[in-house]
Formats: C-alpha cells, structure tokens, sequence
C-alpha cells in the first residue's frame, strides 16, 4: 500500500506544479491581452479561452493538494474544544463525508466525461475544442481528493487538535 500512497503523492506534487503553470497562464494571457488590446489596437481570438480554461484546469489540478495539506476550509471550534476521545471519532466522520462527497462529485463529472466523448461534445467558443479536454480535470481532481479523505480514514493516525491541530500524524 506505501507505493501506492508514495504514487498518490507523487501524481499530487505534478498536479501542483501544472496548477501552478496554469496560473502563469492566466498572468500571461491577461497582460498579453491588455497590452495587446490597448497599446496595439489588435485584441487576440486566444486570450479569453485561455484564461478561462486555465482556471478550470488550474483550480482542480489544485484540488488534491489542498485536501491533501487539509488547507480546505474547516470550522472546527466546537470538535476542537472535545478531549481527544470524543473529537477522533467525529474527525474520522467529518473525513468520511468528504470522502463520499468528493467520491460523488467525481462519479458525477465521469459519467459527464464519458457522454461527451460518445457524443462528441464540443466548446463552441471562437477555436472548438473537445470538452473531455477540460471537463477531465474536474473527475480527476474530485477522484483525487477523495482517496485523500479515504487515506484520512485510518483511525489510528487522527490526532485531534489538542495534540497536533487535528492534522494526521
């Protein structure tokens, strides 16, 4: 199981970096845009798509990072006030239900995924382009953070944030 987590991680790390070139995009595409537009009177058919596709891609390729930091957002004040026997069974929960809704959300994008391949379903914007293209992301990010909250499961390693700010061990 320890290569296959390694793996996950790994996968995760490269997730991060493409997330992180995605935004270089966006910075790219806007300034091109604006100088482009304003200074040459000659506004460019790729920008816009560009942008917009990088921060779809860049947003879930992002997602199994977040989740796997546990840098989502998290309100828990009163599970934090709990002594630690009362506050592992309710984080084991709270990881339980994001594991089921992240594994819902992804079951959901794929079954999407995979009408629009059968269907050949396009992005009718200036340049048509496959929407597997970038809806794939979505399932992948979803799938990902999923199996980070089913590694969050194993009850032996939640340690309540008494000890270590809720974080595993």
């Amino acid at each position: 199981m320890s290569a296959l987590t390694r793996a996950h991680d790994g996968l995760t790390d490269v997730s991060f970096q493409f997330s992180k070139l995605c935004l270089g995009i966006i910075v790219f595409s806007y300034c091109f845009e604006v100088v482009s537009r304003y200074f040459f009177n000659a506004p460019t058919w790729w920008a816009d798509e560009a942008v917009s596709y990088s921060l779809s891609i860049g947003c879930f390729t992002m997602l199994p990072h977040v989740t796997r930091v546990k840098g989502h957002v998290a309100v828990t004040l009163l599970v934090d006030l709990l002594p630690a026997s009362r506050a592992r069974p309710i984080y084991w929960f709270i990881y339980l239900l994001g594991f089921l809704a992240c594994g819902f959300a992804a079951w959901i994008s794929l079954d999407e995924n995979i009408r629009q391949v059968v269907k050949g379903v396009q992005l009718m914007k200036v340049e048509p382009l496959p929407k597997i293209w970038i809806s794939a992301w979505i399932t992948y990010g979803f799938a990902s953070s999923a199996l980070y909250f089913l590694r969050f499961l194993d009850y032996r390693k939640i340690v309540p944030s008494g000890e270590t700010g809720g974080q595993i061990s």
